[in-house]
């Protein structure tokens, strides 16, 4: 058996010309195949930069190594079906739960911007971000001047971002705003009064009813985005007292929720000129496994 380390990132510097495959399998033990799946998913970096092919290395070559990368499941899912709608500048997909927007660190392939650019093989750019357990509409775009648009009208607040979730409390309604602490950890700090350099949150909370699945009650709600901090909804929601279902990261205790997802999801997206999708059912209410 491969004697894997378990630290999730090596580093190491190359005593000798050798290729990268025989430093995986002699110095670190893995197998050929174990070696080939993490340069195959983008797991490997050579002076700062990934690589995709074993190759030939020079003496003094830096290499960082994320030996146990994070696994997503993309082969579950029909991709294809996926798409909602194509244009000549852009694509709106309906995101799993459970799976990136975009390449980690650690795992280049297992996103959504990489099978979406494998299922219509043309090149595809971020232009908006939903959290790995967040599913729902998703849009990118097909070349970077529609890219650097759409940004514009995120910037300026031109858009239009609604979301549904599961709280397991009934939340107050109308317009929230909190301030979060600049931080890259999670979960993320916030604080009801503005302090120094502390970034505004905003939302607004536009419907909460109750929802009975089974035997469990929880409260579904409707929540317009205004601005677009990470874990925002999460975060907010939690500092009011009533946490997304499954968000265990931000004080959820329903255990029985699928654990790669929480139960929101981007609804409906409108943005100029006259743009608009919407999904309907929640994904969370479609899939019984869930709960």
């Amino acid at each position: 058996m491969a004697l894997i380390p378990s630290n999730r990132i090596f580093h190491h510097v190359t005593a000798k010309p050798t290729r990268l495959k025989r430093v995986l399998t002699e110095h670190f033990k893995l197998t050929e195949d174990r070696a080939l799946e993490l340069i195959n998913l983008g797991a490997i970096y050579s002076n700062k930069r990934r690589i995709f092919e074993d190759r030939e290395l020079a003496q003094g070559t830096y290499l960082r190594f994320h030996l146990h990368p994070k696994r997503f499941p993309i082969e579950e899912i029909d991709w294809k079906s996926r798409l909602l709608k194509e244009t000549a500048n852009f694509i709106v997909i309906n995101k799993p739960a459970g799976v990136p927007t975009h390449a980690t660190v650690d795992n280049a392939i297992e996103n959504s911007l990489a099978q979406m650019r494998k299922v219509l093989g043309c090149e595809l750019f971020v232009t908006q971000r939903l959290d790995t357990p967040v599913g729902g509409i998703l849009l990118f775009a097909k070349n970077k001047d529609y890219q650097a648009k759409f940004n514009r009208w995120l910037s300026e607040r031109n858009l239009q971002k609604t979301y549904v979730a599961l709280v397991e409390k009934a939340s107050p309604l109308g317009h929230q705003i909190h301030w979060m602490q600049p931080s890259e950890r999670s979960p993320k700090v916030l604080s009801s009064e503005s302090r120094s350099g502390w970034l505004s949150c905003e939302l607004s909370v536009l419907s909460c009813s109750p929802k009975s699945l089974g035997p469990k009650n929880f409260f579904q709600i409707e929540v317009d985005l205004h601005t677009g901090r990470t874990h925002q909804i999460r975060a907010q929601l939690a500092f009011m007292g009533c946490p997304i279902v499954g968000d265990k990261l931000y004080g959820s205790t329903e255990k029985s929720f699928h654990p790669n997802r929480i139960a929101l999801m981007a609804k409906r997206l409108k943005w100029p000129p006259n743009e608009m999708i919407e999904l309907q059912e929640p994904f969370f209410l479609m899939d019984s496994k869930d709960l």
